[in-house]
């Protein structure tokens, strides 16, 4: 036994003594590395450890530093999966040079969208091209990117050389923008741009300096071309962006006159490579553009047609019937609820007149800037400058802003009137929900604007939400929300100052009570103005009145009313219109009416009145697409304009509008609607000349 015990303690000494000469030997090992490691060149420690990480990931270990051996099982993190999108447009797939790609990185585009990458290979290769896709979807990227790497695979600064590309867009501020996608690709080409309202003598220094793109205004481009600055005789490569604006704005003479010598008396192989990009191309524009293109070469991309809505499938439409007079106060608390102060919106106007008026609105509390085509050039380009930067945090403009313009997250459009002619529509609903971002617009109406908002829908292929204005609730809710923003960028050292005070107000008013107020200061918000929801009135209340039974006319509705209500408060209702199932009507009422009903309604087993809460989906007025006496349906023999409805005692129109015979010209019959566009030809007394 005690042999036994011997034993065993001899082999335990051996088993240490082995032990601790392996610590020895590896700490040797642990130390003559370090040494050796501490001895060699930077070079040699880079391959080191680029060797072990080889080895490591040969190994199935995790990379990055992380070990993979956790509880015995080796983990990693998995890529994401690449969507065919982002496959299709991989870098890879194009011929684009690393400079470029490291370029487009620093932008934080990682591969190319569906339009870029479906056209730069036609781009590339020299052919005539028509492109049209929505707008937001990188469109001017589409021709700069392929361009760009034409003109560095033989690139020469010899001075004085003339452009070898022209594009030419329809505003200022789009030329500009284009010009900066050049330059911030091809930063080894010469690029600028040239348009009106600015001097002319650095434009002329830069084109006797020589340029390889050109970048501007038909007008301006064409007065340098007149005093002999520009020879676009060798040129190679003609862009025409967003075209059908250009031709439609009465550029087409201009266009002609500019690149006549590019073009005339030269075979298909000499002529430019034309290049036409646009959010909307109506045949017209088509047919006429051939004039400048190879017609059996001509390759087309349209990535709208085949899709069901011809605007940005990111953008949420809605639209808001209000009244002239109550439309800029509605605004304001649209802009509030939709974008508030840490948000941008643009609110896009008819008129020059209009977007001056918005400005100095003391209904809109943001800080709105006016940019339209009678702002000087030097404040037009500051003001998008500071709204680009969101230092502005709401811009009011005409439509010289709708194209082109590339704003990063812009949360709200609003359009002040449903526009005469739909691509308008299209390209200002396309200032937002641009590059995969969400985005709402906002149209406003009038009630008798209401066809025009059901003709715009049809011919967009959009579906509008008819909403009320934002409730008192929303408009509190929202602003609170963005002072509790606000709240969170205040530093330690500002509210050493204020601790004071805020203890003073804590004990006199409590705490809730104290911060409560101190947000409503913050907010602007110290007194709100309620508005209905239907027409968004200010002062009004909007009711909705409910039958157990579906109402085959408003008479049932005016006549339950008239059982509990007295007369000279029945005559106070405003805009009822049917809800969508005939059981309910909907309808504003002044608020000074708000007790009187309370005490004096009661419901029945039978129908109820009620306070709306959020404006229920109504029924659609019917429109007539004929231009015939009476004005289509419900219209009777009446002085309404044709397909509108106007007059008479339709069955969905109560009492109707006053009428008489004939429609919108007084007194011709078969009246017609207010003059617009025809997306399908070209422009009502539009001059055109292109030959």
């Amino acid at each position: 036994m005690k042999v036994e015990v011997k034993e065993k303690k001899e082999k335990k000494m051996k088993d240490k003594t082995k032990k601790d000469s392996k610590k020895s030997k590896d700490k040797s090992k642990k130390i003559s590395k370090e040494e050796d490691e501490e001895n060699c060149s930077p070079e040699e420690k880079v391959e080191d450890k680029a060797a072990k990480d080889e080895s490591t990931v040969e190994n199935g270990t995790a990379t990055n530093g992380l070990n993979g051996n956790q509880n015995g099982k080796e983990e990693s993190d998995p890529e994401p999966e690449l969507t065919q999108e982002q496959k299709d447009g991989a870098f890879s797939n194009f011929r684009i040079s690393p400079g470029t790609v490291t370029k487009l990185k620093a932008k934080g585009i990682n591969y190319l969208f569906p339009i870029q990458s479906q056209t730069f290979n036609y781009v590339y290769d020299g052919e005539d091209v028509i492109a049209q896709a929505r707008t937001g979807t990188g469109k001017t990227l589409s021709f700069a990117l392929p361009l760009v790497e034409r003109l560095q695979e033989n690139h020469t600064n010899k001075r004085g050389r003339p452009p070898k590309v022209l594009v030419m867009a329809p505003t200022r501020e789009l030329a500009k923008q284009v010009c900066n996608d050049f330059e911030s690709v091809g930063d080894k080409i010469s690029t600028f741009c040239i348009y009106g309202g600015t001097p002319y003598y650095p434009q002329e220094n830069a084109i006797r300096s020589g340029l390889d793109v050109l970048v501007g205004t038909p007008g301006r481009i064409l007065d340098h071309v007149e005093k002999g600055n520009l020879d676009f005789s060798t040129l190679e490569y003609v862009v025409l962006d967003e075209v059908d604006m250009m031709l439609d704005m009465g550029f087409a003479d201009s266009v002609d006159k500019i690149i006549n010598s590019a073009y005339v008396n030269k075979d298909a192989s000499s002529k430019p490579q034309t290049l036409l990009f646009t959010a909307t191309l109506p045949p017209w524009v088509y047919e006429t553009a051939k004039k400048y293109m190879d017609v059996n070469n001509i390759k087309k991309v349209n990535l709208v047609g085949t899709q069901e809505s011809r605007t940005s499938t990111t953008v949420e439409h809605m639209a808001i019937k209000c009244s002239y007079h109550d439309r800029a106060g509605t605004i304001g608390n649209v802009v509030s609820v939709y974008s508030g102060e840490h948000g941008r919106a643009m609110i896009f106007c008819q008129t020059k007149r209009d977007a001056d008026e918005l400005a100095v609105s003391p209904l809109i509390k943001q800080d709105g800037h006016v940019l339209h085509g009678d702002i000087p050039q030097a404040k037009r380009e500051s003001v998008l400058k500071m709204f680009k930067e969101s230092k502005y945090k709401v811009l009011i403009t005409t439509d010289v802003a709708a194209r082109g313009l590339d704003v990063p997250e812009v949360d709200l459009v609003i359009q002040c009137n449903p526009p005469k002619d739909v691509d308008s529509y299209i390209h200002r609903s396309g200032r937002t929900g641009r590059a995969g971002r969400s985005g709402v617009c906002v149209c406003f109406y009038k009630p008798q604007e209401e066809h025009d908002l059901a003709w715009v829908e049809t011919k967009a292929r959009i579906k509008f939400k008819k909403v009320g204005g934002p409730t008192t609730a929303d408009v509190i809710k929202a602003s609170a929300g963005d002072a509790a923003k606000s709240l969170a960028m205040v530093t330690d050292e500002t509210l050493q100052y204020f601790r004071e005070s805020a203890e003073n107000l804590i004990a006199e008013r409590g705490a809730v009570e104290a911060l409560s107020a101190a947000l409503a200061v913050m907010s602007g918000s110290k007194s709100i103005v309620p508005r209905s929801l239907l027409l968004n009135k200010e002062g009004y209340t909007t009711y909705i009145y409910k039958s157990n039974m579906e109402m085959r006319g408003m008479t049932y509705a005016w006549r339950a009313l008239e059982r509990q209500l007295q007369e000279e408060t029945k005559e106070k209702i405003k805009g009822m219109r049917f809800c969508k199932d005939h059981t309910s009507v909907v309808f504003d009422m002044p608020q000074d009416c708000d007790d009187y009903i309370a005490s004096t309604w009661v419901d029945t087993d039978r129908d109820s009145l009620t306070k709306a809460t959020e404006l229920p989906e109504m029924d659609e007025p019917t429109y007539s697409t004929s231009f015939g006496r009476g004005g289509g349906r419900g219209g009777g023999r009446g002085r309404g304009f044709g397909g509108r409805g106007f007059g008479g005692r339709g069955r969905d129109q109560g009492r109707g509008s006053p009428g008489g015979r004939g429609g919108g010209g007084g007194g011709f019959r078969g009246g017609f609607n207010k003059r617009r566009i025809d997306v399908d030809g070209a422009p009502q007394n539009k001059k055109m000349k292109f030959d």
